[in-house]
């Protein structure tokens, strides 16, 4: 048998052996959050005839979610084949995240490995493999019923085809274009990776225009999805953002967000990445020494180094690594991290690993020191994540899980405690905040909700008629088993009024759970529709809620908090809370 053939044998049955331990980590952290089942509504409300809606007319139509592409997926999913959305959902993300592993196995192939290395390819890949396949943050996200292991995968996606395609050939501006569309229609943020895009299709058709003609740049169109859905999106809801844009940005919080970011990087062990890019760029400045080009004075090495990395052959890669770092940048200064754990960086995860692959193989060691470099990465990004897992995997309780805050330096060593102390204060503040909460607390809180509503089939049985309303504020779970009732969203992320309610900056923040509506607005609804022994049950109203009153309630409350003087002297109300 041919080497090559040999070769291909082996990457075969090493993918197989990964899809197989990929589904066993899948299982073993499989949840559903809440926030997924918003999403859900979404769809169920498109099969009874209403649209992309959270409450079908005479409601207001609002874009509570953030992921387009995803629930359009899912309805294609339930239309076809008839499985609902909480059945179809991480069946979805387990494809996505093993695509993902597998186009992260061909970026490494891809590598210009230099002698030293190029005969150990198949361990780089399979280390890479291992190394992605068992990161705490990558196999929670294989799941969880969002749309992060769709988005992820898009991401590495773009990035592969922007740097490997071939540049002259239609297929290539085409394809990053395709992708980038796929991205931006899964989350609002991916329109930075189509603003890279078409950064990029310009250079490339400016520098090679002798080359190819304008049918090369057609082959771009696939961004006007883009435009068509802006255009979808202000005509339905009447806005050019998600609602839930303006539920969850209160105000950039970068102290929140270092650390945030400071977290991801003590519980992975991310400063040894700093390590071959030392040594690559060490040897990068040697080469610059030994060359015509070494400058007089050392101030001028720096200014040769960045020179050399601007050379045109890496243009492309660096344009694609700074809209990666720009992303993950957005959540961290800006936004402040997120709800959910490490849910922006999940991205990243297979970037680092193919980072830290490229850097060795440019660094030019030996073979066994860059395998041992390499092992030893992988080796420290398991201390922190698993214990914090053996710590809490086993707590099955809302008491046990609420903003759970566990320790991990009580079970390390005394000599090294320090470092998970410093994990654990930065953590504390974090889940204190609501930012970065584990997955074991949403897969537990999942669970809780459940159990305190109806089924689905219960809930399909109520009457729809005289517009049933039930004001709460985990909404998702309740959205989907009450498919026939009107919920007004007290965290505003699907309500209008809400979402732009003013917020007390002198409140204590908490992510994505600062707003209330104001005082009086979820009364003009008349909400009739409580839960008692998981049981939905419709009170009777002294009034008739009519559509024409709920049109006028909607209507009044919106110029409210529209003008300045009103929106200064509004209280908010926290009545109807969960």
């Amino acid at each position: 048998m041919k080497p090559q053939n040999v070769f291909r044998l082996k990457f075969s049955i090493l993918l197989t052996i990964v899809g197989l331990l990929l589904v066993f980590f899948w299982r073993q952290f499989w949840f559903l959050t809440d926030d997924a089942y918003i999403s859900f509504r979404y769809v169920s409300n498109s099969l009874l005839g209403y649209g992309y809606v959270w409450n079908p007319p005479p409601f207001r139509p609002v874009e509570g979610y953030t992921n387009f592409l995803w629930i359009v997926v899912l309805d294609i999913v339930w239309r076809i084949f008839g499985v609902i959305p909480p059945e179809s959902a991480n069946y979805i993300s387990l494809i996505f995240s093993y695509l993902t592993l597998v186009i992260g196995s061909c970026i490494i192939l891809q590598i210009n490995w230099n002698s030293a290395l190029y005969k150990y390819r198949i361990f780089f890949v399979g280390s890479f493999l291992f190394g992605v396949m068992t990161n705490r943050t990558f196999i929670a996200w294989t799941s969880s019923g969002l749309e992060t292991a769709m988005m992820n995968f898009f991401i590495i996606l773009w990035a592969y085809f922007c740097i490997f395609m071939k540049k002259t050939h239609l297929l290539w501006p085409f394809s990053v274009s395709f992708t980038a569309s796929l991205i931006a229609l899964t989350r609002p943020d991916g329109l930075l990776y189509v603003m890279a895009t078409v950064l990029l299709v310009l250079l490339v058709w400016f520098d090679k225009m002798n080359n190819i003609n304008k049918r090369w740049l057609f082959a771009a169109s696939p961004l006007l999805l883009i435009i068509f859905h802006l255009g979808w999106r202000l005509k339905t809801y009447g806005e050019w953002l998600p609602n839930t844009f303006y539920a969850k940005q209160v105000a950039i919080w970068p102290e929140s967000g270092i650390r945030y970011a400071v977290s991801f990087l003590l519980e992975y062990a991310l400063w040894f990445w700093v390590v071959p890019l030392f040594l690559f760029v060490f040897k990068e400045l040697l080469s610059i020494r030994r060359s015509k080009n070494y400058p007089d004075h050392v101030c001028g090495l720096p200014l040769c180094f960045i020179s050399g990395l601007c050379r045109k052959t890496l243009l492309i890669p660096g344009i694609v690594i700074l809209t990666l770092i720009v992303h993950a940048s957005y959540y961290t200064l800006i936004v402040g991290g997120d709800h959910f754990e490490y849910r922006p960086y999940s991205f990243l995860i297979p970037c680092i690993f193919i980072s830290f692959m490229w850097f060795l193989n440019k660094a030019g060691g030996k073979a066994l020191q860059s395998i041992i470099m390499l092992l030893v990465f992988i080796f420290l990004s398991y201390p922190v994540p698993w214990t914090h897992w053996a710590l809490t995997h086993r707590l099955t309780t809302r008491e046990e899980a609420f903003v759970m805050r566990v320790p991990v330096s009580e079970r390390w060593p005394k000599y090294i405690r320090w470092y998970a102390s410093l994990f654990d204060r930065v953590q504390f503040w974090l889940i204190e905040h609501r930012v970065c909460m584990r997955h074991q607390e949403h897969k537990i809180f999942y669970q809780h909700i459940l159990n305190e509503y109806p089924s689905r089939e219960e809930g399909l049985l109520l009457p729809g008629d005289n517009f049933p309303v039930n004001a709460t504020y985990c909404v998702g779970v309740p959205g989907w088993v009450l498919p026939k009732v009107n919920i007004i969203d007290i965290g505003g992320l699907n309500d209008y009024v809400t979402a732009r309610t003013p917020v007390d900056k002198n409140n204590f923040r908490h992510m994505a759970h600062d707003r209330f509506p104001p005082e009086g607005y979820v009364e003009c609804f008349s909400p009739n529709v409580i839960i008692h022994s998981r049981q939905a049950v419709v009170l009777p109203r002294k009034e008739t809620l009519t559509a024409a009153s709920i049109i006028e309630c909607e209507k009044k409350w919106a110029e409210k908090i529209k003008e300045p003087d009103i929106r200064s002297r509004l209280s908010v109300s926290r009545k109807f809370v969960w």
